[in-house]
């Protein structure tokens, strides 16, 4: 970014976005890239349906005036990224948490039946536990149990559901986050808006299906988790003397 033309305090948040950028993992670089990208390009386009773009740009006859405003937008919006997808994550797993008693476990975040709940305490060798407990012990027979290629193939279709569904929450922002900006409301930008939220929230379903039945598969079987359980671990640790 040449920093010739932009204000010194927008060019120092500049930088500091992009080191921020850059530590953060590829996974979570584009949970926190994507659901800010559809609320910009959502405003964006209610304020080119609206005629009001020429409002954001400052057109002027000075080319190099216009061409500043322009590159000032794009270092907002670069240094808003960050803060605004981790915003938007945050806010939509909360409103998915208000609705977990909807979900078979009562947490949306996971997607498993109750007979598969039970064979998964199982081959962790625990007796059944409460349900609030449902979620850790996903979690450990998903990173401890289940073999690599089936655990990747949880994680995309995961992956794929949290970003649908933060997608569709950061749309249904982009409405009061429009209006804040004086954007004129037209009827194609609010059809557009509730289409693609609808598409979303239907690839949302889809995912959490997806894993729900994967789920459902692997307890079903053992020939999808390694070899060993938690229980012969148990039996092998006390069979043999621990050196430390």
């Amino acid at each position: 970014m040449n920093c010739g033309r932009l204000p010194r305090a927008l060019c120092c948040l500049w930088s500091f976005a992009s080191v921020a950028y850059c530590t953060v993992d590829k996974d979570r670089q584009i949970r926190l890239l994507i659901p800010p990208f559809f609320l910009l390009a959502s405003v964006l386009w209610g304020a080119y349906l609206s005629g009001d773009l020429g409002a954001f740009l400052h057109p002027t006859g000075d080319g190099a005036a216009t061409l500043k405003s322009i590159l000032s937008i794009v270092a907002v919006a670069g240094v808003a990224t960050l803060p605004l997808g981790y915003a938007i994550g945050v806010l939509t797993i909360t409103i998915l948490s208000i609705f977990s008693r909807l979900f078979p476990q009562h947490a949306f975040d996971v997607p498993v039946s109750d007979a598969a709940m039970k064979a998964i305490w199982k081959k962790l060798g625990l007796s059944e536990q409460p349900r609030d407990r449902a979620r850790y012990g996903t979690a450990v027979f998903d990173h401890y149990l289940l073999k690599t290629p089936v655990h990747q193939w949880l994680f995309r279709r995961w992956s794929a559901f949290l970003i649908a569904s933060q997608c569709a929450f950061a749309l249904a922002l982009s409405i009061p986050f429009a209006h804040a900006l004086h954007v004129h409301m037209t009827r194609k930008w609010l059809f557009t808006v509730l289409l693609v939220i609808a598409v979303f929230i239907w690839h949302a379903r889809v995912t959490w299906r997806e894993a729900y039945k994967m789920f459902d598969l692997v307890t079903s079987t053992d020939s999808l988790t390694h070899e060993h359980t938690a229980s012969n671990s148990r039996s092998s640790s006390h069979s043999h003397s621990c050196p430390c």
